[in-house]
C-alpha cells in the first residue's frame, strides 16, 4: 500500500498529472475500495479515506501547490507559509556561509511555523473551525440525471449549549499558568539560537481554565444530524457536494465544518454513460434497416423519434443531439448503436427473398478481413 502521505502514489499518478487524470484516477480508486462494495472490510475503508484525502488536496489548486512546496505540514491550518520560507532562507544562507551559532542570537519558536493547529488540541479559548463530515448516497442511475432532494443523517458535533462552546466552565475565573508565568510559552534550548515551544500545561493559553462539566472541556457535544441536500442533476459516481457549515461545530466561537457528500451512482442496464454523453443499443428489424424508418427511442428526459436512414448498418451510430445528460447549462447527447436482429422463425418465402440479395452488393461483404 502506497504512504497515505504521498497523495501521488495514493492516486497512482505522476507529480504533473493534470486535473482530468487526477480526476479519473480518483473515480476509479473510489469505486474500487467504497465501504458499499466491501462492506466490514477495514483496509478498504482506510484505503477510501485516503483516497478521499489524496483527491481533495490535489483537486484544489491552492492546496496541491501548498502540498507540493510543503507536504501534508503545509496543508495544516494556520501554517505560515512566508515565515516557513523566510526560515528556510535563514537555514541555507547560514549553511552557504559557515555562520556559526554565536551569530544567531534570537528565539525561534516551532509553533509560530504552524499556527495554533499543528496536528495538536486548539489552545484553550482561541477559535478553531470544526471538522468536515463525509458521507455517501447511493443514488439509481436516472434520479442522479434527473436530481433529486435527500435527506441526510450524519453524527456530528454540536457547540456545547452550557460553555457555548469555549470549553471553560461557566463562572470560573481563568489562573495564570504557573509553568510559564502567562506567556504560554517555553524554552526548550538555550544558546545563542534559543528554541521555544508551546507550554504544555495550559496549551499556549497563559491560562488554567476549569473545564466545562457539561463537555468536559471540548466545547462541544457528539448528536445527530438530518441535513436536507439537493442533489443537482447530472450527479455522476464519485461526485462530491459541499454543504458549507453542515459539519462538526467550531471550538471557541471558530466556524463550523463541512457536509461532504460523495455520490455513488448505480449501473444501469441499458444506459451507459461517458461524461455527458449516454450510449444506447438500438435493436431495428431487417425492414427498418433496408427501408428506413422511424421508431420511438426512451431517453432520460421522455421518448423521442428517432429516424432509421434507408441501409443502415448493424453496428453504425446515431447521433441524438441534446438527449443525453443536463448538467447546469451543458447538456451532452445521446448515441444509438443499431443492432439489426433477424427474425427468431423460419419462413421459406422470406428465405428465397433474401438469396436474390446477394445479388445486390457492390462488393464481398468479407472483402476486407481477407489476410
Amino acid at each position: 500500500m502506497a504512504d497515505s502521505t504521498d497523495y501521488y502514489a495514493v492516486l497512482g499518478i505522476a507529480r504533473d498529472a493534470p486535473e482530468d487524470e487526477i480526476k479519473r484516477a480518483y473515480r476509479k480508486l473510489a469505486r474500487k475500495y467504497h465501504p458499499d462494495v466491501n462492506p466490514g472490510k477495514k483496509e478498504a475503508e482506510e484505503k477510501f479515506k485516503q483516497i478521499s484525502a489524496a483527491y481533495e488536496v490535489l483537486s484544489n489548486s491552492e492546496k496541491r501547490k501548498l502540498y507540493d512546496e510543503f507536504g501534508v505540514e503545509g496543508l495544516r491550518g494556520g501554517f505560515d507559509p512566508e515565515q516557513t520560507r523566510a526560515y528556510q532562507r535563514w537555514s541555507e544562507d547560514r549553511a552557504a556561509t559557515g555562520a556559526s551559532d554565536e551569530e544567531v542570537p534570537f528565539d525561534f519558536d516551532f509553533g509560530d511555523i504552524f499556527g495554533a493547529r499543528a496536528g495538536r488540541v486548539p489552545r484553550q479559548g482561541y477559535p478553531s473551525a470544526g471538522d468536515d463530515i463525509h458521507a455517501t448516497v447511493t443514488l439509481d442511475f436516472v434520479t442522479a440525471l434527473r436530481g433529486t432532494l435527500i435527506e441526510v443523517r450524519t453524527p456530528v458535533q454540536s457547540t456545547c449549549p452550557a460553555c457555548s462552546g469555549s470549553g471553560e466552565e461557566p463562572g470560573s475565573r481563568p489562573e495564570t499558568c504557573p509553568d510559564c508565568q502567562g506567556s504560554g510559552k517555553r524554552r526548550i534550548a538555550r544558546g545563542p539560537m534559543n528554541l521555544v515551544t508551546e507550554c504544555p500545561r495550559c496549551g499556549g493559553d497563559g491560562k488554567i481554565r476549569t473545564p466545562c462539566r457539561n463537555c468536559g472541556g471540548s466545547g462541544v457535544l457528539q448528536s445527530d444530524q438530518t441535513v436536507e441536500v439537493r442533489i443537482p442533476a447530472g450527479a455522476d459516481d464519485g461526485s462530491e457536494l459541499r454543504v458549507r457549515g453542515k459539519g462538526g461545530a467550531g471550538v471557541s466561537g471558530g466556524p463550523p465544518g463541512d457536509l461532504i457528500i460523495h455520490t455513488r451512482v448505480t449501473p444501469h442496464p441499458l444506459f451507459k454513460r461517458d461524461k455527458l454523453d449516454l450510449t444506447l443499443t438500438l435493436p431495428i428489424t431487417l425492414r427498418e434497416a433496408y427501408s428506413g424508418a422511424s421508431v420511438s427511442v426512451p431517453t432520460p428526459s421522455g421518448t423521442v423519434q428517432v429516424k432509421i436512414p434507408p441501409r443502415a448498418q448493424s453496428g453504425s451510430t446515431l447521433r441524438v443531439r441534446g438527449k443525453g445528460v443536463a448538467r447546469g447549462s451543458s447538456t451532452g447527447d445521446l448515441y444509438l448503436e443499431l443492432q439489426v436482429r433477424v427474425p427468431d422463425a423460419a419462413d421459406e418465402a422470406l428465405e428465397s427473398a433474401l438469396e436474390r440479395t446477394d445479388e445486390l452488393y457492390a462488393k464481398p461483404v468479407r472483402e476486407e478481413i481477407r489476410l
